[in-house]
C-alpha cells in the first residue's frame, strides 16, 4: 500500500469510528493508476451520479439491451486514477473512488460523506454521526479548508467537529 492509499485507509478507520462502526469493518485502499488497470472492477455506486432502472416484465426477452447504461468499466474501459477505497462488515461493503487531484479536505468530506451514507443504510437510519440537540445525523464539509462534521441546518447546532 502506497502513501496515498495508507493515508485513505486511516481515514476510513477514523470515519468509521465516528459512526460507531470501529473494529467492525475490513478496510481496503489501493492506489488506481490511470494507465494500468485497475485492481477490481468498481462497482455502479461509483459512478457519479448515474442511477438506471430497468423494469423486466415475465414475457421480456432474457439479455434485454439498454442503451442507457454505463459502459462496463471489466471491458477493458480506462479506470479514472485515484485511490479506490473498500469497506466491507459481514456480507455488506461499499466502494468509494477519491479521484486524484481532489485536495486532501475534499477527499476526506467525500468519504467520509459515502461512508455515511453506508452506515446509516447498516444501521437502518440511524442519525450517524449524532447532531448534538437535533434527531438528524450531522453531515461533511469543508469549512475554512478543513474536513468537519456540522449540522446541516442553516442556523447551525454548535460548532462543527473535525473528522479528522
Amino acid at each position: 500500500m502506497d502513501d496515498v492509499a495508507t493515508a485513505a485507509a486511516g481515514w476510513a478507520r477514523t470515519v468509521l469510528a465516528q459512526l460507531g462502526l470501529d473494529g467492525r469493518c475490513r478496510i481496503e485502499a489501493t492506489t488506481v493508476l490511470q494507465d494500468g488497470p485497475a485492481p477490481a472492477p468498481p462497482l455502479a455506486s461509483e459512478v457519479p451520479y448515474h442511477s438506471t432502472l430497468t423494469i423486466v416484465f415475465a414475457d421480456a426477452p432474457e439479455n434485454p439491451e439498454n442503451p442507457d447504461a454505463p459502459e462496463d468499466p471489466a471491458l477493458g474501459e480506462p479506470q479514472m486514477s485515484g485511490t479506490r477505497v473498500a469497506v466491507s462488515t459481514g456480507g455488506d461493503r461499499t466502494e468509494v473512488h477519491l479521484p486524484s487531484g481532489l485536495a486532501p479536505a475534499e477527499a476526506l468530506v467525500l468519504l467520509a460523506d459515502r461512508l455515511q451514507d453506508w452506515a446509516i443504510e447498516l444501521t437502518h437510519g440511524a442519525a450517524l454521526p449524532p447532531c448534538p440537540g437535533h434527531r438528524h445525523p450531522m453531515r461533511a464539509a469543508v469549512i475554512d479548508g478543513a474536513a468537519r462534521w456540522c449540522c446541516p441546518r442553516p442556523e447551525g447546532g454548535g460548532a462543527p467537529l473535525p473528522i479528522a
